[in-house]
């Protein structure tokens, strides 16, 4: 057998990674060089699924979805069950935390679809290679999430149950918005075994000690606004939305979103509670405070709540919040 070395390229005391090389091959990330993009593919000649950097040409013809051949061989790992099915997880990972390896030892021991992660800084390509690593299924990040805006839900996929068509994520800024900006992020998933369609967004709320309802209202339109337009483009998709809204179940916001209201005024879609989560979410306790919520009558709930992982007090996985989940049938 021939062996080949691949060197990283070093211009002006500058590191970059030249073309045709994996960026991660010195255990961690280095940007590509100049006019060179990194795009996760199952190259041919390679046995798994990696990151190469590559000029764009190549980026805009290589395809960074499997066929059904290599998604077979490459990726064997359980997902949801009948067709329709979808099994969606949420976790507020914690803005500090960079350990991408233990994270998505967590997650893939729930075997979901769709991952949201909320206050997550680290590396997305790397939480995306960590995924498809412990899940043996090929994860990515919804399309439009860029550069870091506020704190949002981040959303991950399974590109094998998935076709993403279209993604965004902006920047949500309120009256009363506090420790840092938040964010909406959005994205629009194309079922590839039944062809229907899923809108999967998020946010995480500002945390206010005793409530502020007018603040939370407020940066949730910036969310649902997003969800209005979408489904004028695509009025068959069904909307599944999550994360961290700092209140729990038995709260104003919460019995108003769930009657479809933001405010006196504000008339949206009536959601569900996918989850029902019993118990803290929290590490250190209280009201469940991470939520799953589905567009009423779109979708069949099977199972959710916390998925069993972390113990009270403790810290998980680095994360000050415990994962939940909902497992339903889309109808």
């Amino acid at each position: 057998a021939t062996s080949t070395t691949v060197a990283l390229v070093t211009t002006k005391a500058v590191e970059c990674t030249g073309e045709d090389v994996d960026p991660w091959v010195s255990g961690r990330y280095i940007t590509c060089c100049d006019g060179l993009q990194s795009k996760l593919a199952h190259w041919p000649g390679s046995a798994t699924w990696h990151y190469r950097c590559v000029g764009p040409d190549t980026a805009s013809t290589t395809s960074a979805m499997p066929s059904t051949s290599s998604s077979t061989a490459q990726f064997s790992g359980e997902g949801s069950g009948s067709a329709g099915e979808v099994k969606i997880l949420l976790w507020n990972v914690h803005w500090q935390n960079k350990d991408t390896r233990a994270l998505a030892e967590v997650v893939a021991a729930n075997h979901p679809d769709v991952v949201g992660l909320c206050e997550f800084t680290a590396s997305s390509e790397s939480m995306a290679i960590e995924l498809s690593s412990a899940t043996g299924r090929p994860f990515q990040l919804q399309p439009g999430r860029d550069y870091w805006r506020g704190y949002g839900t981040d959303i991950f996929y399974d590109v094998g149950k998935w076709e993403a068509l279209e993604g965004g994520y902006k920047k949500v800024s309120c009256w009363g918005t506090s420790g840092g900006d938040r964010a909406a992020n959005w994205v629009v998933l194309k079922a590839r075994d039944t062809g229907k369609m899923l809108i999967a967004g998020g946010i995480h709320l500002t945390y206010c000690s005793n409530g502020c309802t007018l603040t939370h209202e407020c940066e949730l339109r910036g969310l649902y606004d997003e969800f209005k337009a979408l489904k004028v483009k695509h009025a068959e998709a069904s909307i599944v939305w999550m994360g961290d809204l700092n209140r729990g179940p038995d709260t104003t916001l919460f019995r108003n979103l769930l009657a479809g209201r933001l405010g006196m005024f504000s008339s949206y879609f009536k959601v569900e509670d996918l989850a029902q989560t019993q118990g803290n979410t929290y590490y250190s306790g209280g009201s469940p405070i991470d939520h799953i919520l589905g567009e009423e009558s779109r979708f069949r709930r099977i199972s959710g709540g916390r998925t069993g992982q972390g113990k009270t007090g403790t810290l998980l996985a680095g994360a000050d919040h415990f994962p939940v989940f909902a497992k339903v049938m889309m109808l």
